[in-house]
């Protein structure tokens, strides 16, 4: 990274290239990078992006193809936290907008904090962030408390699906790519829906099957 923040530098137009997944760090870069006087592109391929990213700052400058015209591409595929630590380190100042963009990326990333792997410094870097200016109800809520339509009619069919076994221990979910289709939702969508099964008091293991695959485990 510290590579590329010299190479940042040293270009005239920057673009950056990331999967949805990734507009998080994509956006707090984009901002750190109009801090520099230099021009900038964000470019995600992706189809469909997903209305909980729409508050992100520079949202609406995403562009969906290459920019010939830029000297430098870049290709990010890093954890907030990560992109955070490599601002520390090289003394880079966050800004509310940085800060509300790497906060909301940490947000998602932890399933709106209730990931168990999270720890102390995941807590001191959100507490760092909020300093900063980062707008935490806004990231709260389209992050945690937005739910699409979409989402709500995959999440009644997984649950009508659910079956219980080995003493309720694991639960199976099954879904059809009829599902998908008709509730506008995908695979990665189902896959943080069956994580509601945890709140069920003995289950230990929840798995998504494809009903139309005999039960491939997806």
């Amino acid at each position: 990274m510290n590579e590329i923040l010299k190479k940042i530098e040293s270009a005239r137009h920057i673009e950056i290239v990331v999967d949805t997944e990734f507009l998080f760090v994509g956006s707090a870069l984009y901002t750190y990078i109009l801090t520099l006087h230099k021009k900038v592109s964000l470019v995600c391929k992706s189809s469909d992006i997903d209305y909980k990213y729409s508050f992100l700052p520079w949202f609406g400058k995403i562009k969906k193809s290459d920019t010939p015209s830029a000297d430098l591409s870049l290709k990010l595929s890093i954890s907030t936290q990560n992109l955070y630590n490599y601002f520390e380190k090289s003394d880079i100042k966050i800004n509310k907008k940085m800060a509300t963009a790497l906060y909301g990326g940490m947000l998602d990333e932890s399933d709106g904090f209730r990931n168990s792997k999270i720890g102390a410094l995941f807590f001191d870097t959100t507490s760092r962030l909020i300093k900063s200016g980062a707008d935490y109800r806004l990231c709260q809520k389209f992050i945690v408390e937005f739910t699409p339509l979409s989402l709500l009619r995959l999440k009644s069919i997984l649950l009508h699906n659910m079956v219980l076994v080995n003493s309720a221990k694991v639960a199976l979910f099954f879904i059809s790519d009829e599902d998908l289709q008709s509730t506008g939702s995908n695979v990665r969508e189902a896959q943080k829906i069956i994580k509601d099964a945890f709140g069920l008091p003995y289950v230990e293991t929840a798995i998504l099957l494809n009903s139309d695959m005999e039960n491939e485990i997806i």
